[in-house]
């Protein structure tokens, strides 16, 4: 938790102030947003490697990887050179090392506690790493108002010196991880089938959905106007926090699909309403219920990838990859969204997609109990 604390925050801080560093240094929207799309790639694209990376060499050394790639990032952030190589070299890196902290650090959870007290364990980790972004977007957006770019940079070099030396504490080898993960796994091969395949699917499509929103809300703020964003990302991480904490700590009584369904018209509620508000109270509301939406979704989500996959290490590769490529195609869709259609309207097609996704879950998992 100490290592996912500072390294979400090392991330978040660089993510949520990626695109204003970039038109700062000359870039266009659309130009920002597509490098910010291009580090979340390299997140998603390491991830499957990472989960190698995990069992060849274990946690450790994993997530030493993970922070020293990321440490790298922000050195090479330092660099006086061209805007753009820059900050795509930067953006990559950086997207290789947090794609590698997500994996590790997910996949170890089951390992420490009994399946039975799995969604509490999530709950505290989850509320640690949404924790770690709450602080890291809006402070790097209030630092990117006082300190030029480069302190940025050295403030994440910092963050990443402050969490290395809980690695000492992490064991060297996998070995309480593979139990736990067979303990926990329906299927200890590890394989998919069909049926398990159709199901993780369907549970995911709501995630990837519901973090572009994410994204966007972190990214591009939630008004056209970007005044005060930083309040309204507050509002909806804490509430991020809460919902993912609270809804994680229910799973141990109720069932994912129960919490997924009303997570997700929670969060269908708060995207509506952020599409059709103009601000002031009423929108803080919305991000309010937004972000306790989107917070219960991640938590009843990756429980329900664990049950689909049979499988730690699988149901946390597929998890954290659709988390991440719905946080990198946020950068797309608020490039050319925002630029080209407005918020409401980028907005609005997100609510259209996570209704969609949300009914099709329902009748997925309403047809299974009849089989």
């Amino acid at each position: 938790m100490w290592v996912v604390l500072f390294g979400f925050g090392t991330f978040f801080l660089n993510y949520a102030t990626l695109v204003p560093v970039g038109e700062g240094m000359g870039l266009t929207t659309v130009t920002a947003g597509s490098i910010l799309t291009i580090m979340m790639v390299a997140v998603v694209g390491v991830q499957p490697v990472a989960s190698i990376l995990n069992s060849r060499f274990g946690p450790r050394h994993a997530l030493g990887i993970a922070l020293i790639l990321q440490g790298i990032s922000n050195i090479v952030g330092l660099v006086d050179g061209s805007p753009i190589a820059v900050l795509l070299t930067a953006s990559i890196i950086g997207g290789l090392g947090f794609g590698v902290l997500v994996v590790s650090g997910t996949a170890v959870v089951p390992s420490t506690v009994v399946p039975s007290r799995l969604g509490r364990a999530l709950g505290y980790f989850g509320a640690t790493t949404a924790g770690a972004t709450a602080l890291g977007a809006p402070t790097g957006l209030w630092l990117i108002e006082v300190i030029p770019p480069v302190g940025l940079r050295w403030v994440g070099c910092v963050l990443i010196v402050v969490a290395l030396p809980a690695l000492l504490l992490i064991p060297k080898t996998q070995r309480s991880l593979e139990s736990s993960a067979s303990e926990y796994s329906t299927e200890n091969t590890g394989n998919l089938t069909g049926r398990r395949f159709s199901g993780l699917v369907i549970v995911l499509l709501p995630v990837a959905i519901a973090m572009t929103a994410f994204g966007l809300i972190l990214a591009f703020g939630p008004l056209d106007n970007k005044t005060s964003a930083a309040e309204f990302i507050v509002t909806m991480q804490v509430l991020a926090i809460i919902g993912r904490f609270l809804a994680s700590s229910a799973l141990d009584h109720r069932t994912g699909k129960s919490v997924m369904v009303g997570a997700i018209i929670l969060a269908l509620i708060g995207l509506a309403s952020t599409a059709l508000l103009s601000g002031g109270l009423e929108l803080y509301l919305a991000m309010v219920v937004l972000g306790f939406g989107i917070g219960s979704i991640q938590a009843a989500s990756l429980v329900l990838c664990f049950e689909q996959a049979g499988n730690a290490n699988h149901g946390s590769v597929a998890w954290n990859m659709t988390f991440d490529i719905g946080l990198g195609f946020a950068g797309l869709v608020g490039g050319f969204g925002f630029t080209y259609w407005g918020a409401a309207a980028t907005y609005g097609v997100c609510a259209t997609a996570l209704l969609l996704t949300g009914m099709l879950f329902v009748m997925y998992f309403r047809g299974q109990r009849r089989v």
